[in-house]
């Protein structure tokens, strides 16, 4: 993992130092997260996921490396968020309390890419590589309607996702691989990302993240 850490910041070092040689890139687009959750109990293991909407926008900036390999850099910020009723991420609520849990990332993806030409300004580029991820912030809120004798009273009560009371990890580290269709200067990706690392510190437990993407780009 820390070798993994010090080639992502010694690519973002590389490139930060020839940007005159990159083709600089902004991006927007959607990217649900999966968390899959496993608990372990003696023999015995459970399986339980749970889905968060998010969306993203950054930049990047792509060094040609020559015959048609490139390595990009990027930073963007993505924002996922779920409200339900009777279920909640990382909580446990009632059937009828409803919930709305908020995340928000910073993303570092460093991706090695490979571009096909197919004329009239049209190109083709797959790329793969990792992506190291923090949560800044998460949050889950929960209402709570209580009815006790024809009364009703609302209970409203926030649960930190990170901090001293909680198992939940904020750095991820995760593999992305996908492909872009550019034509002139705008740009059209998809692809899918796989989690790394254990999000939950807890014994017996163990969470990752997965989840496809999709986007927008423009080369300026």
């Amino acid at each position: 993992m820390k070798k993994t850490f010090a080639f992502i910041a010694m690519a973002a070092a590389m490139l930060a130092a020839g940007t005159a040689n990159a083709q600089l890139g902004l991006n927007i687009g959607y990217a649900p997260t999966t968390f899959t959750t496993k608990t372990t109990i003696g023999n015995t293991t459970n399986t339980s996921t749970s889905e968060m909407n998010g969306f993203f926008v950054g930049v990047n900036y792509n060094h040609s490396l020559g015959q048609g390999i490139g390595l990009s850099v990027g930073l963007q910020g993505r924002y996922n968020t779920k409200t339900s009723t009777g279920s909640a991420n990382f909580v446990v609520v009632s059937n009828s309390d409803k919930s709305t849990t908020t995340q928000i990332l910073l993303d570092v993806p460093v991706l090695f890419n490979y571009s096909f030409a197919l004329g009239r300004g049209a190109k083709l580029t797959a790329f793969v590589g990792p992506t190291l991820s923090y949560a800044v912030y998460g949050n889950t809120h929960v209402t709570t309607n209580t009815n006790i004798l024809g009364s009703t009273s609302t209970a409203e009560n926030d649960y930190p996702m990170y901090g001293d009371n909680s198992s939940n990890e904020r750095m991820d580290l995760s593999a992305a691989f996908g492909l872009a269709f550019q034509y002139n200067a705008f740009r059209l990706f998809g692809g899918y990302r796989m989690g790394l690392s254990d999000l939950n510190n807890g014994d017996n437990v163990s969470t990752k993240t997965s989840g496809y993407f999709v986007g927008l780009g423009m080369a300026l």
